[in-house]
């Protein structure tokens, strides 16, 4: 029997079936796991900014506290070199030298003493905020700055105010050195030591003060470069959950 088309106006090409399943949109990122913005990363120049702040605080906070000692009635172990020098003669002129050093300091206690106190609170305050630099913590960079120029021109201050104690400590200093030395070394060496002891009093001294300043001078100026501070900030922004 023959088939009977489809009557022409309903004549429709076959729909293509709806899949069964739509790619699926890739899932959304919990809010919880985003990640928190990558922390500032510190400069090598700060780092070493950072080290040199922490040795010129122990520098001062030991020097600090020596003079405090001394000031404050404490045992000078110093005193005692004296005494193992043999040559009668030496010892003697040791002995005198030791004794114009603390009349000297004794006489300029009145300025020695509260420098002294200026230079062991500096070093101390030099070790805290160091550290905390070292560590990444804020609020330091400002302070760092203000404590690295402060203990600066106290030591400029001390280097000139304090200069006859200064003298007169290494008179004695040297001199007690170059006794001991005689007693052990030959003639020829003997003047060598001689004579690169007293170049290093005349131009050592000084050329350390011109160092150490210039060197406060380096460590605030890497504390106050742009990326310093970006760290620091950075340091004190509060990490986001997301």
């Amino acid at each position: 029997m023959p088939s009977v088309p489809p009557p022409s106006g309903s004549s429709q090409p076959p729909e293509a079936p709806e899949p069964s399943e739509r790619p699926s949109a890739p899932p959304s990122r919990p809010a919880h796991a985003s990640q928190a913005p990558a922390r500032a990363k510190r400069p090598r120049y700060l780092a070493v900014a950072l080290v040199g702040a922490l040795v010129f605080g122990a520098g001062c906070w030991t020097e600090g506290c020596s003079r405090i000692n001394y000031y404050r009635g404490g045992l000078d172990e110093t005193q005692t070199l004296n005494s193992s020098i043999t040559n009668d003669a030496d010892r003697a002129r040791a002995e005198a030298l030791y004794q114009h050093f603390v009349e000297v300091a004794d006489a300029e206690r009145g300025r020695a003493f509260p420098l002294s106190i200026a230079t062991f609170l500096l070093g101390a305050a030099l070790l805290a905020l160091a550290a905390r630099g070292l560590a990444g913590k804020t609020n330091t960079r400002t302070a760092l700055v203000q404590v690295v120029t402060a203990q600066a021109v106290v030591v400029v201050l001390g280097y000139f105010v304090m200069s006859n104690v200064r003298n007169a400590e290494l008179d004695w200093g040297i001199e007690q050195t170059l006794y001991h030395q005689r007693e052990t070394l030959t003639s020829e060496q003997y003047v060598r030591f001689a004579s690169m002891t007293h170049n290093v009093r005349r131009y050592g001294v000084p050329g350390w003060l011109v160092v150490r300043t210039l060197a406060s001078a380096l460590i605030v100026f890497a504390l106050t470069r742009p990326r310093s501070r970006e760290f620091f900030e950075a340091a004190g922004k509060p990490v986001s959950e997301g």
